[in-house]
């Protein structure tokens, strides 16, 4: 007989989303009525045929210390005495915004392995911000090597909240003061992953995004059925194995190019988990696995990092990442705010490289100009040229926060990187202006401008800062057209930022 349970989500110590409809659901026996109650709202339902229930409660203000009471009665005995009805009283249960923190490396990057980590470890908890990280599933039947820190709700004071991400935790430290209000963020991500993996494979059947689903059909081709499931079981028991997470650890606290190539040299025969049924990165395989149990769960918005993973396919990258946006808007049925992360500057990491990363962060930023209720932030300062994971996580947090507060909340505040809005050129100067800012700092960093004309690169001699405007004094102009840009490569720094502290985003243009 089925057991009452609720679905992993709902434990003592949660999250619930304030303002919209609160759905409860799991498993009862088939017939039985399930009694929910929160606060003073109460509903009963009958469990389905296959076992589940789901039970709808009316939106609520946000609050704390509120209890949860899931009970049934099965079908069969509701005449019979009380001791035949089952119970689950959950407790300590907050009201308030509940964010999704996804991607891959980079939104999963553990707070232990922060440049700031010894300092944030010392904060006082607060018990208005919970988190929660979604088990890692590649598929049916795979359980990963270390769930410590996985499947429960925890807070700062939690012996295994160091396995948290950072950037999501940030995001929650800097905004949750300012709303006033619970914060829950629940953590859906894995390292080295393309869009495609978190995205139904129904949307990439059309032109040009079914190349994902040609490659991974090619990919499957060449092994047999047999021979692809033992050759990624191989892959996995090393994959999940703690000698590997040990061995690997280190790289993710930062080690210099030289202790990467002896790290590629000394795994050079590991085994590999091939393309296919398997793999983490085939269409919709995360998706399903992870993120799709989510849909019913009410939230507030998402904070996105990924991307590195889809610069083979930079050219397609706006109209993956805003298929993904629509995509997950229609299964939650809310149009969310959507706050994402543009590229940071990087060259190259273990065997990868950053080809293609300069037109990635332009597709990024085409997707917040055109696609409604989105936000990017730039890093530009903050990157690391032999490490593809920069340290600086807590600050990518504060910049996420500063944009939810401005563009989700309402705050009158400078949220945004300065962007390029004319350029323009008398003479041997040019003339750059810029939104989202009434004064520039030309910081200590370096800032990679390049001046082309006629095939020729041009130094720069000076660059002023006035109000909201650039002046670059620039040698040897002839009157042909001048190709301008800042920060527009693979691996680039910008550090020329706002009253915000906010660098300018890259850019490319034609003068």
């Amino acid at each position: 007989m089925t057991e009452l349970m609720l679905f992993d989500l709902f434990q003592s110590g949660m999250v619930i989303q304030r303002n919209k409809p609160i759905h409860i659901w799991g498993n009862a026996p088939t017939g039985s009525d399930v009694t929910v109650t929160l606060k003073a709202s109460s509903v009963t339902v009958c469990a389905d045929t296959d076992g589940t229930f789901h039970a709808y409660l009316p939106a609520m203000e946000a609050d704390t210390g509120c209890t949860l009471t899931v009970s049934c009665i099965n079908a069969a005995n509701k005449e019979e005495a009380v001791e035949n009805v089952a119970e689950i009283v959950l407790t300590d249960i907050s009201i308030g915004d509940i964010w999704l923190a996804c991607g891959q490396s980079n939104m999963e990057f553990f707070l232990r392995y922060d440049k700031d980590w010894e300092s944030v470890k010392k904060y006082e908890n607060n018990p208005q911000i919970r988190v929660y990280n979604v088990p890692q599933t590649a598929f049916k039947g795979h359980t990963t090597r270390d769930t410590t820190g996985y499947g429960r709700w925890m807070q700062s004071d939690d012996k295994d909240f160091e396995t948290f991400s950072a950037p999501g935790y940030s995001f929650a430290r800097n905004l949750q003061p300012h709303i006033n209000v619970p914060i829950g963020i629940i953590g859906c991500n894995w390292g080295g992953t393309t869009a495609t993996a978190w995205l139904d494979e129904s949307n990439l059947q059309k032109e040009p995004l079914n190349i994902y689903l040609k490659e991974y059909m090619d990919a499957c081709a060449l092994y047999s059925t047999e021979d692809m499931e033992r050759i990624s079981m191989e892959g996995w028991t090393f994959e999940d194995s703690k000698e590997h997470d040990l061995e690997f650890r280190p790289l993710l606290y930062g080690r210099d190019y030289e202790w990467q190539k002896q790290y590629i040299a000394e795994h050079k025969n590991d085994p590999l988990i091939p393309m296919g049924p398997y793999n983490i990165n085939r269409p919709g395989g995360l998706y399903h696995m992870m993120l799709e149990p989510l849909h019913s769960f009410a939230i507030k918005g998402v904070i996105w990092y990924q991307g590195e993973s889809d610069a083979g396919h930079a050219d397609m990258y706006d109209t993956l990442l805003e298929t993904m946006i629509t995509s997950w808007r229609q299964k939650w049925n809310d149009e969310f705010p959507f706050l994402f992360v543009q590229l940071a500057p990087f060259g190259v990491w273990l065997e990868c490289v950053s080809d293609n990363y300069a037109i990635v962060r332009e597709k990024q930023e085409l997707v917040s100009n055109t696609v409604p209720n989105t936000g990017m932030v730039s890093i530009m300062d903050i990157g690391s040229y032999f490490d593809i994971h920069p340290k600086e996580k807590m600050e990518v947090g504060r910049r996420l926060a500063l944009l939810a507060r401005g563009k989700v909340y309402g705050e009158d505040i400078l949220c945004e990187s300065p962007r390029l809005v004319s350029a323009a050129r008398r003479d041997n100067v040019i003339t750059l202006t810029f939104s989202h800012c009434d004064t520039l700092n030309i910081g200590d960093g370096k800032n990679d401008f390049v001046i082309m004309q006629n095939d020729t690169k041009l130094p720069v001699e000076k660059i002023t800062a006035t109000q909201n405007k650039l002046l670059l004094e620039v040698n040897h102009l002839t009157n042909d057209e001048i190709i301008v840009s800042l920060g527009y490569a693979d691996y680039a720094e910008i550090h020329i930022f706002n009253e915000a502290r906010l660098p300018i985003c890259p850019f490319k243009i034609t003068v």
